[in-house]
């Protein structure tokens, strides 16, 4: 008797048809780019044949070279010949030499007796590891330290400042120098007793007053730049006239200014330009004006009239030595990208970042930190219902916060970009009871007059001064009759 399965038989499959279909095309894309990968390997191949075989035939005498130069037995040629800071120059007899690195240099000078070298601090955090880097062992740099710590302040060090070594014929330590500018530095030398003492050394500067001048054309800064001088001296213009000379309302096109100022040299090199001597501008719409810098005995330095009068008075029209005026004051101003009226309650000199401020007047700080817009902002109240404000500081000096009183030119912060700012700058803010004015209109009265027992030798300085303005021999003369006003950026939109 036979038994069937119940289990359902699955249907035979069907041969797939022998017709080639078509491929998708990131298929076709992955076909070509093998194929392309492989024909460049196969040409690959065959160039570097080909490239061999031309050496070998037609250069025998580098082929020959290049056999020489890759024998896997020659460790010192393959040493040279791999990646390195030094560079590497083949020798007489067709070998390879390797130069040392900076790095290897230094090293070999330290290594030798009687060894003078010099290196740069760097930019390591701490004295300690710019003189481990200079090849100082840690018992060297205790007594480096030790020798220095009453005269050098370690935490003002600079990448830039020099680190000089000398060693004796024994390789040990004898004397060291730190230079942190080209005018001063500090050696640092072994006694008979072993121990290391320091001296700050100043070097000669020599200094040589020179008088030149120039016709303004665009401002008084490329008029500076023109002859010669940093543009940065026109703020002393504006500081020295700032009670007689209102600059970016009076100055006009074909103005005529002169300057003496010391040209400070060391062992013959210029160095820098020092001391201004004397200022002279003649402008059409401000007639001739003077000053002369004296500094009496027992009394601070600064800008005379001829007749021995303070040209500052109780004012600093402004607080600082800015590069030039960004915006005016203006009560009315429409702002350019807001769309809309937006006064603009101040005046705003473009500076440097970290150009010192100074307070306009004696005063009481009000406030001090940071406010909105206003970023790091000093506030001070002074006398007759007065409040000046310094805003977008970089930061506030130390030690300025509310209740402290300030001198007047006292510094209370360092020229910013915090707060609203588009970039570095001063916003310099006056009220007077409660309302913002224009500084420029309301500041500066009579300066001081100099005490009758310093007169004699300020007149015998004054007439000295005058005597080089006038013979400067390639002075322009003053157009008159031109009245044309500076073509100054001024009420840009930087807050």
């Amino acid at each position: 008797m036979s038994v069937e399965s119940s289990s359902e038989k699955k249907p035979a499959l069907r041969p797939l048809p022998s017709v080639e279909m078509a491929l998708l095309p990131n298929e076709l894309r992955a076909r070509r780019t093998k194929r392309l990968v492989v024909s460049g390997v196969v040409g690959a191949v065959v160039l570097g044949f080909a490239f061999v075989w031309l050496i070998r035939s037609v250069l025998p005498e580098t082929w020959a070279w290049v056999e020489a130069t890759f024998d896997p037995n020659d460790k010192a040629a393959a040493l040279a010949m791999a990646p390195t800071d030094g560079t590497v120059t083949a020798t007489a007899d067709g070998g390879v030499e390797k130069e040392p690195s900076p790095e290897e240099r230094l090293a070999l000078e330290r290594s030798r007796p009687n060894a003078r070298y010099e290196t740069l601090f760097g930019g390591v955090p701490s004295f300690r590891g710019a003189l481990l880097n200079a090849g100082l062992e840690a018992e060297e740099c205790n007594q480096i330290e030790q020798a220095l710590q009453h005269i050098v302040d370690f935490r003002r060090c600079r990448p830039e400042h020099r680190l000089v070594v000398e060693r004796d014929e024994n390789g040990a330590l004898k004397h060291f120098e730190y230079h942190p500018s080209a005018t001063e530095f500090v050696e640092v030398s072994r006694g008979e007793d072993g121990l290391f003492r320091a001296e700050q050394i100043r070097i000669k500067v020599e200094r040589d007053a020179v008088a030149r001048a120039a016709s303004v054309q665009t401002s008084i800064g490329d008029g500076l730049m023109e002859i010669g001088l940093p543009a940065g001296l026109a703020a002393f213009f504006t500081e020295a006239f700032e009670g007689r000379i209102n600059f970016p309302i009076q100055a006009r096109k074909g103005d005529v200014f002169r300057v003496i100022v010391d040209e400070e040299r060391v062992d013959g090199e210029f160095l820098r330009y020092g001391r201004l001597h004397a200022l002279e501008y003649d402008g059409q719409r401000t007639g001739n004006a003077q000053a002369f810098y004296y500094e009496a005995p027992n009394v601070p330095g600064q800008f005379y009239d001829d007749t021995g009068r303070a040209m500052q008075g109780g004012w600093l029209r402004t607080p600082l030595r800015y590069d030039r005026l960004s915006s005016r004051f203006n009560p009315r101003r429409f702002h350019p990208i807001l769309k809309r009226m937006m006064p603009h309650l101040g005046i705003d000199y473009a500076a440097s970042t970290g150009t010192p401020v100074w307070a306009a007047a004696d005063g009481r700080v009000k406030f001090a930190g940071r406010k909105g817009p206003s970023g790091n902002l000093v506030t001070i109240r002074h006398t007759g219902g007065f409040e000046s404000h310094y805003a977008h500081l970089h930061r506030i000096k130390g030690g300025i916060r509310p209740g402290t009183f300030v001198k007047q030119r006292e510094l209370i912060g360092f020229v910013g970009s915090t707060g609203r700012s588009t970039g570095p700058h001063l916003h310099f803010g006056l009220k007077k009871y409660s309302r913002y004015i224009d500084p420029n209109t309301e500041l500066n009265g009579p300066g001081i007059r100099m005490a009758a027992r310093d007169l004699p030798a300020f007149k015998e300085v004054v007439a000295q001064r005058k005597t080089q303005l006038s013979s400067i021999a390639d002075a322009p003369e003053l157009i008159a009759g031109v009245d044309e006003p500076l073509v100054e950026q001024v009420d840009e939109i930087m807050d």
